[in-house]
């Protein structure tokens, strides 16, 4: 453990079960020895039901505004600092901070301009308490560098780092070989797969990706496109594949407990989202880890992580640049071993969760200073 003892609550939404909650798991490993860790989920959910089940160290709140019980948590368990994760925290950090004894940090895990896009009357009312929520803070902690420029051109003040993603290595596991998940799909040896790892959101901007494999296969038969992850558009999208009569080479599988097999399983992974909060993004880690090559948006700070040698970019984020990219990686398959190592090594190189916890620490100890 580091020189000085430092412990810290993590206040997030305890059913967020995106990226965002992965980060705070990985930041709350029982491996982390760099400073303690307590999950405060603000209600339950998929992230409390995974606190419990990896038994690290949390405490459930409950879902008021004016939550009196967490002050006096915070104030009265030797905190040395509080992370608020998201939306509802940094409204929660807004209602209370004039009572809380201890510095407190925003960790910015998204645009926040986009929070709330599937849901116009969500989008509408909470988009700007957000953003109020999010300028009470002094110090933030943002995922990656366009966040902080974002923060930066929106005039919020105060101490700004970055943490990049890092991935525990030795925690990435394949459960079941690319030959079972290929044949439990039904998909045969010689077919080419792109896999897309993501909710199933408007930001992560499947609709075009959806269209831009209905042309790649008119020119490509023995292509298929795995959608793997749930959420709000599974009804929607699942209709959009039957107008498009692409019912037997889109396949999705919904959540999976290790998206890994799946990334293993495929010749090419594929981030073509809108916006993306942390750099890079939890499945470029992964496509990395098991030495996949990747299509990209530029987005996430991927395009001062990868080049030409480790992924595919996308110039733009409609179908028929997606179908550039698609068909380039397709055309280019001997290469893609290679240039699957190439990402693999960024990865290892400086994408760890080690160097992740050290960042973190370095950050507290500095606020602490102040």
């Amino acid at each position: 453990m580091g020189g000085i003892n430092i412990k810290v609550l993590h206040i997030i939404s305890g059913n967020d079960n995106g990226g965002g909650a992965k980060h705070v798991l990985n930041i709350c490993s029982k491996s982390n020895k760099e400073f303690e860790n307590i999950i405060g989920c603000v209600g339950e959910g998929p992230l409390y039901l995974k606190a419990k089940e990896l038994g690290v160290s949390y405490k459930l709140f409950s879902n008021k505004l004016y939550n009196v019980e967490l002050v006096n948590f915070i104030n009265q368990n030797s905190i040395s600092i509080v992370n608020f994760h998201g939306a509802k925290p940094f409204l929660l950090h807004l209602i209370l901070k004039s009572k809380l004894n201890v510095p407190t940090v925003a960790v910015v895990h998204s645009d926040f301009r986009y929070d709330f896009l599937n849901n116009k009357l969500k989008y509408f009312i909470f988009t700007p308490l957000s953003i109020r929520g999010l300028k009470s803070f002094n110090n933030y902690i943002c995922v990656s560098n366009n966040l902080k420029s974002l923060l930066e051109d929106k005039k919020i003040k105060g101490n700004i780092s970055v943490v990049s993603n890092g991935i525990d290595v030795e925690k990435c596991i394949i459960e079941t070989s690319a030959k079972d998940i290929r044949r439990s799909l039904k998909i045969k040896d010689n077919e080419f797969i792109y896999v897309m790892v993501a909710r199933l959101h408007p930001i992560k901007n499947h609709r075009e990706v959806i269209l831009a494999f209905s042309k790649l296969i008119l020119e490509f038969h023995d292509v298929k496109l795995l959608l793997v992850g749930g959420g709000e558009l599974q009804s929607e999208l699942e209709s959009f594949i039957k107008e498009l009569k692409l019912e037997n080479s889109v396949i999705m599988v919904g959540n999976v407990s290790n998206p890994l097999d799946y990334l293993n399983a495929s010749n090419i992974s594929i981030v073509a989202s809108l916006s993306e909060g942390g750099a890079p993004p939890l499945t470029v880690l992964e496509s990395g880890i098991v030495k996949k090559s990747l299509i990209y948006t530029q987005v996430g700070d991927l395009e001062c992580i990868l080049d030409e040698n480790s992924g595919y970019k996308i110039i733009d984020k409609d179908n028929k640049h997606i179908y550039m990219a698609m068909r380039l990686a397709y055309l280019d398959k001997s290469y893609l071993n290679i240039k699957g190592k190439n990402l693999y090594d960024i990865i290892i190189n400086k994408f760890t969760i080690e160097n992740f916890w050290k960042k973190y620490y370095e950050i507290y100890k500095n606020i602490l200073r102040k």
